[in-house]
């Protein structure tokens, strides 16, 4: 676990990508500098051999090595120390030399050689007697493009090498101590900053089914853990009220269910115990039956709903006039409760084509205006218009009913939802319609609003595609 945590996953990256950019930009220095110290070794010995070849040692370039040698400490001084020089004829046979640092002697390379003839200058590093490398100039004295003689000088690498060995020994004991002291960072840091996703966790783990409304904190909504906490709080919040739904439908279909079944037990004993008539009888089974076709219609609803959120609510689509559909409903919707002396009205402002199954939409209009006619008073008023705009049909019914309180409004298409809190069974209804108009005006493509003023009245307005447009 502690090798899998994000904490150590962190930490181990940090080091590493230290440790990278800490060998490159150690290689870069050392590079560096050991390029600064070859150059600077390069030009003491070219100025040693660029005083070795001027005209004013020509007489001595032949002489002794005893000579030689005082020439070199007079005219040259103390940048001969620790170096060897030797002159060579255009052959490569020595004719003069010095006797200082004979240990760090080398012979004269062919390719120096060609490069000398060619009038090049030629700067090498030699493995000698010693324990460092020879860094060696090879230098030429020509005369009118012809070689007279070779200047070569000589001295030990050993200042350059032991200085690039303590800048190695820094780095071998700095980089090793920076990546431990930055994992000690970075983990302290790492943790600082996973704190609150481990609060989180924490948090988390303490949310059951019996408390959803528990929320996370939020110290920083503008970061990134801030960002996290926020859309898990949005989860707890969608998944509670998807908890609420459920344990409110359950609710719902049980009282739903239970009313008639205890309706049908109750009269089932009574009729049993006094029942002698054969009127008797037949009373209780049209009872009974009113019953039964109560909870299939609640049971039918509900299997309806369910293939329409599972993606099952088929449909056949037809091209579909609305204004036929509307009209012949309207004449049906007349004869729900012919006592009240509704004065109910339709009006077709343009010819407007659907498609759409037919059935479906019957019963989503069908809904509309049942309730409609339901919820309007004795002398009330119910009207359909339909007409169409921007490419949708707009089926618009409007009723003088008693209206829809504000606080209801946002609920009227949930399940079993009833503004009626006494649940009134002498409506026939059982709470189920507008959520099955909405659900299958959403099928065809379309939707539904509704606005409502308590004893005016309401306006449902359903929005459908028109021909062509899905």
């Amino acid at each position: 676990m502690f090798f899998r945590s994000i904490r150590f996953s962190l930490t181990l990256w940090y080091a590493v990508t230290l440790a990278v950019i800490l060998v490159l930009f150690s290689s870069f220095i050392y590079l560096i500098l050991q390029n600064q110290l070859t150059k600077e070794i390069d030009r003491e010995l070219l100025t040693v051999a660029e005083a070795v070849a001027s005209p004013t040692l020509e007489p001595f370039r032949r002489a002794g090595p005893s000579v030689f040698d005082q020439v070199l400490e007079d005219f040259i001084g103390t940048r001969l120390t620790g170096k060897f020089v030797q002159v060579l004829d255009g052959g490569g046979r020595i004719t003069a030399s010095s006797k200082g640092a004979e240990g760090l002697r080398t012979p004269l390379g062919k390719g120096a050689s060609r490069r000398a003839w060619a009038g090049k200058v030629t700067y090498e590093t030699k493995v000698s007697l010693d324990l460092y490398p020879v860094r060696t100039i090879t230098y030429p004295i020509m005369d009118n493009g012809r070689l007279l003689q070779i200047v070569q000088v000589g001295t030990s690498m050993r200042a350059a090498a032991e200085t690039l060995d303590k800048v190695l020994v820094v780095f071998a004991v700095s980089i090793p101590l920076a990546l431990i002291l930055w994992s000690v960072g970075g983990w302290f840091l790492a943790g600082r900053a996973l704190k609150p996703v481990d609060f989180i966790t924490r948090s988390a783990q303490k949310i059951t089914a019996e408390n959803l409304g528990l929320r996370l904190e939020v110290v920083n909504p503008q970061d990134e853990i801030g960002r996290l906490a926020i859309t898990f709080n949005d989860t707890l919040e969608r998944l509670e009220d998807a908890f609420r739904r459920v344990k409110q439908f359950t609710g719902d279909v049980s009282h739903e269910l239970r009313t008639p079944l205890t309706i049908l037990r109750g009269e089932t004993e009574v009729g049993l115990r006094w029942a002698r008539e054969p009127e008797e009888f037949r009373e209780l089974f049209r009872s009974n039956l009113e019953e039964i076709n109560r909870m299939s219609k609640i049971i039918e609803a509900l299997l309806e709903l369910s293939r329409a959120e599972e993606g099952g609510l088929k449909l056949e689509r037809v091209p579909i006039e609305l204004e036929d559909l509307l009209g012949e409903l309207v004449q049906q919707s007349r004869l729900i409760d012919p006592e009240k002396g509704l004065k109910i009205a339709f009006s077709a402002v343009t010819p407007v084509t659907v498609t759409g199954d037919w059935l479906r939409l019957r019963q989503v209009f069908m809904n509309l205006l049942d309730n409609a006619v339901t919820y309007t008073p004795a002398g009330g008023e119910v009207s359909v218009v339909l007409d169409a705009s921007g490419g949708f049909a707009r089926v618009t019914v409007i009723d003088s009913g008693v209206g829809i309180p504000a606080d209801d409004l946002p609920h009227i298409f949930e399940r079993f939802y009833r503004v009626d809190k006494a649940r009134n069974r002498a409506d026939g209804g059982c709470g189920l319609g507008l959520s099955l108009v909405r659900t299958i005006t959403e099928a065809h493509g379309g939707k539904i609003d509704v606005v409502s003023e308590v004893g005016k009245g309401s306006v449902f307005t359903v929005y459908l595609p028109l021909q062509g447009t899905v």
